[in-house]
């Protein structure tokens, strides 16, 4: 510190032209020992200044007292490297402002603001040493000489405190991040294990109130993703969805490294298909090659353990169909289903036993059994069974007489495992790749 003061060459590169440093040791070092042994009331009166002009970082004392602890080491910090000629860019933070900047992560203040801060503590700092220059009796070019060395050295100061404070913010912001995520992950384990039954206590970890209704979807790919990028993806998903539908808020749950698992809460029921998966334009949230199952709405914590099955029943039979197309399988949609391939082996066994011929792979067999399956809901309805698909009712009549032919009998014969068995059907190509179900 003592080399430049002595005569050693200063290190920053802007105070070794000749005139410069001379203006630099005549005018700036005077001034900078002034502003080191007044750092204290610089500071004192900065801190008042950002108060009047931000009053929302400074809700207790606490707060102000920090700030001023911080203000004056950085004035401080700032005045010997300006009396000692060093260079800016190899400046640090005070301790008290890293300590600052942690805080704020914890307790969720937005990095702007002290963004902010830094900008118009600048401003004041800059108008004492203004002041100050202009104060010099001196020929007007040493002056603008002062004033523009003074400005430089404190921008690049300034800027050098402010990408290192956006820097210790951003890691300590991670690392909470990465904590909270580890609290509610954990949080959510517990819920799902009825390890913890405490609702309050839950609910803080989560950050998410079990207490209202809850709607559980899953959120995955239909093809597993060899990079961890898609999560991101999948949780926005999400996210978006809990803004279309309405929801109070959502949380999401990575389940492997292609699906996530989300929740949504609200004090009303909530409801999701795929037309409330749409945004404002009209197009669709859910990205080409996801998909979505969901389950039933359901009340408070046991509500959200259920909710949450369901949406993992929907998600193994929508995979069992094997199908590429992006859309919403919603539980009360397959409810049957799900419970009828729980025992894979069985259901199919079941399904052969029953429909026989019937139960064949072929596009023109599976039309039959899907003809046959709508007239039996629609309460063998010729009418109603044509316009759900598209055809004419006589067009039903045939492929009903065909469907008997195969099955070898009349539908009036064993109509309710007819109709379980026509519902398994559509899955029953996955039960014969599959080896186990997905839950």
């Amino acid at each position: 510190m003592n080399r430049a003061i002595d005569g050693a060459e200063p290190e920053w590169a802007p105070l070794r032209g000749r005139d410069d440093e001379r203006v630099w040791r005549a005018v700036l070092q005077p001034i900078a020992r002034t502003l080191r042994r007044s750092a204290a009331e610089v500071a004192e009166d900065t801190v008042q200044f950002v108060r009047e002009k931000l009053p929302e970082l400074f809700v207790d004392l606490q707060r102000v007292d920090e700030a001023r602890t911080s203000t004056e080491e950085s004035v401080r910090l700032f005045a010997q490297l300006l009396e000692v000629g060093g260079d800016p860019a190899n400046s640090d933070l005070p301790p008290s402002t890293l300590a600052i900047m942690r805080s704020a992560v914890w307790r969720q203040m937005p990095l702007s603001w002290h963004s902010r801060f830094y900008r118009l503590a600048l401003e004041q700092v800059w108008r004492w040493m203004h002041g100050r220059i202009l104060g010099q009796t001196m020929e007007g070019v040493d002056r603008e000489r002062a004033v523009s060395l003074a400005t430089t050295m404190l921008f690049e100061f300034i800027d050098r405190a402010m990408s290192r404070a956006d820097q210790a913010y951003e890691v300590e912001r991670e690392t909470w991040l990465q904590g909270a995520a580890a609290s509610r992950a954990a949080a959510i384990d517990d819920v799902l294990a009825d390890r913890d039954r405490d609702v309050h206590s839950l609910s803080a970890r989560l950050r998410y109130d079990l207490n209202l209704h809850h709607l559980g979807i899953i959120v995955w790919r239909g093809f597993p993703s060899s990079s961890d990028a898609s999560l991101p993806e999948l949780s926005d998903v999400v996210a978006g969805i809990a803004r279309a539908i309405g929801a109070g808020s959502s949380i999401s749950h990575p389940l492997g490294s292609f699906a996530v698992a989300g929740w949504f809460n609200s004090h009303r029921p909530l409801e999701l298909d795929l037309e409330s998966c749409l945004d404002a334009t009209g197009a669709s949230l859910i990205p080409e090659g996801v998909k979505v199952a969901t389950g039933e709405c359901a009340t408070g914590i046991d509500g959200f353990r259920l909710t949450h099955a369901q949406a993992g029943h929907a998600r193994r039979v929508a995979t069992l169909q094997h199908s590429s197309a992006t859309g919403v399988t919603r539980y009360e949609d397959i409810a049957v289903i799900a419970l009828c391939v729980a025992d894979p082996q069985h259901a199919k066994r079941f399904v052969r036993q029953t429909l026989g011929a019937l139960s064949a792979s072929g596009e023109l067999t599976r039309r039959l059994a899907m003809t046959l399956s709508v007239y039996l809901r629609e309460n063998r309805s010729r009418t109603k069974t044509a316009a759900e698909l598209s055809v004419h009712p006589n067009t039903v009549s045939y492929r009903v007489h065909q469907a008997e032919e195969l099955l070898g009998r009349r539908i009036d014969e064993d109509s309710l495992e007819l109709r379980v068995a026509l519902e398994i059907l559509p899955v029953l190509d996955g039960l014969d790749t599959s080896r186990s179900g997905i839950g």
